[in-house]
């Protein structure tokens, strides 16, 4: 079987020590909690992770769970019988069963209502699930995987997000990787996202210069490859009609950093903090995500 690999392409060291993360992550059954921020490719990370295990043949469910409504979370993963609710004119069967054989990705778990987090506990510790209207626990054979962008340990400490239950979640967890810190990537990545641009919106394919490159591999990329996808499909529209992107191209990006920075400045003036702590705490989190280096 061919792994997914976009958008994990590229030699960077950054990429290399995830990868091979999830990889041993895949050779086991344990329950997997994907961390990191938006656009950096959880999803996408769950699939692979999926694809290289066991039950790669199995069927893959991912869940959105912040397009559910608190009300519809537990009769979408669990189902529910026929009259178990107002509307419930057939019976459903839960995507937990759907996913029975393979793996079921809860994304943004962070979002799971407080009253409903119990119940999953259960799924994770008995599998077994009980569909609404059902007295009759029903055996689900499947791996769990969740993704946030949150920090699951202060939502812990506030209060939002059961304790035990993110124990259950978190026996292997893992952080992809943002993409300020794959530079070594991108000469492998674009190249990539173009293609898929161009197949999605219907237009011609550009080689991109080396200034163009350096100017990308400039860009902090706050929202990570989402972003650097959203930043190619713009000036591959717009300029169309010319072979290579160059560098000047890119220049808007530089107005959207200008904006973060000043909402920035001015969260870290609201909270009192000095220039030296926040220097600190950039230098502390830069070295976090650089493993050391």
């Amino acid at each position: 079987m061919t792994l997914s690999r976009f958008p994990f392409v590229g030699p960077s060291a950054t990429l290399a020590a995830f990868v091979s993360q999830l990889e041993l992550a895949a050779a086991s059954e344990a329950t997997v909690l994907l961390t990191g921020e938006s656009g950096t490719g959880k999803t996408t990370a769950a699939r692979r992770l999926h694809e290289a295990s066991a039950r790669g043949a199995g069927p893959f469910v991912a869940v959105n769970l912040a397009g559910l409504s608190p009300t519809l979370v537990e009769a979408a993963l669990f189902g529910h019988e026929r009259g178990a609710f107002t509307d419930a004119h057939r019976a459903r069967t839960g995507l937990f069963q759907r996913a029975s054989g393979g793996t079921i990705v809860l994304d943004d778990v962070d979002l799971l209502p407080l009253a409903f987090q119990v119940k999953l506990l259960r799924v994770l510790q008995e599998r077994v699930v009980e569909p609404l209207g059902s007295q009759a626990p029903i055996e689900v054979d499947l791996r769990i995987v969740a993704t946030t962008n949150t920090d699951l340990q202060s939502e812990v400490e506030g209060g939002r997000f059961r304790e035990d239950l993110y124990y259950r979640l978190a026996v292997v967890a893992l952080e992809v990787p943002p993409l300020r810190t794959r530079d070594a990537d991108l000469a492998a990545l674009v190249p990539e996202v173009i293609e898929r641009v161009c197949a999605r919106v219907g237009v011609k394919p550009r080689t991109v210069s080396d200034g163009a490159l350096d100017a990308l591999r400039a860009h902090p990329w706050p929202g990570n490859v989402r972003e650097l996808e959203n930043a190619l499909e713009r000036v591959l529209v717009l300029g169309s009609h010319v072979p290579e992107i160059e560098a000047a191209e890119f220049e808007f990006l530089g107005d959207a950093c200008r904006g973060v920075a000043d909402e920035l400045a001015s969260r870290a003036l609201g909270h009192g903090l000095t220039v030296d702590e926040i220097t600190h705490a950039m230098l502390e989190r830069a070295l976090a995500e650089h493993r050391g280096n």
